[in-house]
């Protein structure tokens, strides 16, 4: 279950059916990528529902039109599938891009409650346990591996992103972005971000009165939604939605746990009326397909078209970001390097002044995770002579190689420097020593914890998970929300190949 992704429906739809697109001159169309996917869940419901032939039917109109998309799959869903026999739907999903939808899905405790009040390290190994086991369940039953696992409702935390960096996959739906990039880095993992309001085509398919409108919406809705962004989820539908009334987890409201004996099967639209279901759905597919302004594709193909990074960083380079530090005075998010990987950079590189005597044309790029600790903003000494800042700089690349994680702060005097002022002043030297004279010490800047680069928009979307009706009611988010703002030191944008 998805509660944030770009929607194209509902009252978004409405609120942008008056929208006309402006006239301009003629020009190639360029094309946004654009992924209809699917979250397939309910494991609650009897055999004799039929919620298993959806996803079964929805995959072989895509198939019967040549197009593609993705179905994020709750391991628990393909375990029950496979109990039940259902090898045909099985077969026709497998026909399509399989992802995670995490293991358990709605069962108590959810991903956010693990997580909690986890450190990093117990956290990340218990995502690793639970979501490695997961993948590993969906590529024996479907047949490929999954190389991305989609946010379920309110799950969340980032020791399951950082986690997913180790699997080798990407994070989808996800609360974290930039301006202009709904395709990021964080906790080094490729996260595609979802926004916009729940409402979806779910409840609409069985009803033309109700579908009509929301089709013909997508004529001004979709020119509008793809301005100034890497590529568009079109969420086309919780497959046992299309069917049920009620979501199926209502079973797991408020963190109540109920075995299979004590699940409740939701109120359900007359069977007789998927026939129109599907009648929709093909319509849709068909509408998608033939628009010349998008390309539909998988997460599966986006995570390698997103996935590659620079593995190291020229002179010039990291002197352009040192001076972009020194002069916004703030924590900066370059195009091609996180804030975590050019700290980094700068240890490595004034390291080699210190042992050779130069800095380096070239230095690779390591890929720390931020501190596990807030940063302190002041500063804990006034001036800082050359060897000092040294002597810093040894200690943080030494920090980074034992922990894999950038220092909170390190102690100087009778004091000490946090992580963004550390920053600054690695930035200093580094140009100080690439210029025609080196001062004998540096002033030490008072500078932010973590990058603050969207990070009201981003804290607020973490924070929304505690809403998630499925989740406890005491919930707290206090705890993941500042470890979200530490993991802000991994951010940056995701590139195109």
């Amino acid at each position: 279950m998805k509660r944030r992704v770009l929607c194209l429906c509902g009252a978004a739809a409405i609120m942008f059916s008056q929208c006309t697109t402006r006239q301009e001159s003629v020009k190639p169309v360029e094309k946004v990528p654009l992924v209809i996917c699917f979250d397939v869940e309910d494991y609650t419901s009897p055999d004799s529902v039929g919620m298993d032939n959806i996803p079964k039917w929805l995959a072989e109109i895509m198939t019967s039109e040549g197009v593609t998309g993705t179905f994020f799959v709750i391991g628990e869903k393909a375990r029950m599938m496979e109990k039940r026999g259902r090898i045909d739907a099985i077969l026709a999903m497998g026909a399509h891009d399989i992802g995670s939808h995490t293991n358990y899905g709605s069962i108590h405790p959810t991903v956010t409650e693990i997580l909690e009040n986890a450190g990093w390290d117990e956290g990340r190994q218990k995502m690793l346990e639970n979501e490695r086991a997961g993948f590993d369940e969906l590529e024996r039953i479907f047949g490929k591996r999954p190389v991305n696992l989609a946010r379920h409702g309110g799950s969340y935390g980032p020791q399951l992103v950082g986690a997913l960096s180790e699997l080798g996959a990407g994070y989808v739906y996800s609360p974290i972005s930039l301006p202009g990039h709904n395709v990021v880095w964080f906790c080094n993992t490729l996260n595609f971000h979802g926004e916009g309001d729940y409402g979806f085509f779910d409840d609409a398919y069985y009803r033309d009165d109700l579908f009509d409108p929301m089709l013909g919406a997508l004529d001004s809705l979709i020119p509008v939604s793809i301005k100034d962004i890497d590529m568009m989820a079109f969420f086309a539908c919780h497959p046992s939605k299309v069917r049920s009334v009620q979501f199926w987890d209502f079973n797991y409201y408020k963190g109540a746990n109920p075995g299979p004996d004590e699940w409740q099967t939701p109120e359900l639209r007359p069977l007789e009326s998927m026939e129109t279901a599907k009648k929709n759905f093909q319509r849709l597919v068909r509408y998608l397909r033939d628009r010349e302004d998008i390309e539909l594709t998988t997460f599966r193909e986006l995570a390698g078209r997103f996935s590659t990074q620079r593995d190291s960083i020229t002179r010039e380079e990291l002197a352009g970001i040192a001076g972009r530090v020194l002069e916004e005075k703030k924590v900066v998010i370059d195009d091609h390097y996180s804030p975590a990987e050019i700290f980094s950079a700068l240890t490595d590189a004034l390291c080699q002044v210190d042992q050779e005597g130069n800095l380096p044309a070239r230095v690779m790029v390591r890929r720390p995770f931020g501190p596990l600790e807030m940063p302190v903003e002041g500063a804990g000494a006034d001036r800082i002579p050359v060897a000092g800042i040294l002597q810093l700089a040894k200690e943080a690349q030494l920090s980074i190689g034992e922990t894999g994680h950038l220092p909170a702060s390190l102690p100087y005097g009778s004091g000490s420097i946090g992580t963004g002022s550390l920053l600054a002043l690695f930035s200093d030297l580094y140009l100080g020593l690439g210029g025609d004279s080196t001062p004998a010490s540096y002033k030490v800047i008072p500078m932010e914890p973590c990058p603050s680069v969207n990070e009201e928009q981003i804290i607020r979307e973490v924070s929304s998970c505690k809403s998630w009706p499925v989740h406890r009611e005491d919930l707290e988010m206090d705890h993941l929300v500042e470890m979200t703002r530490l993991q802000l030191w991994t951010l940056k944008p995701a590139l195109q190949k």
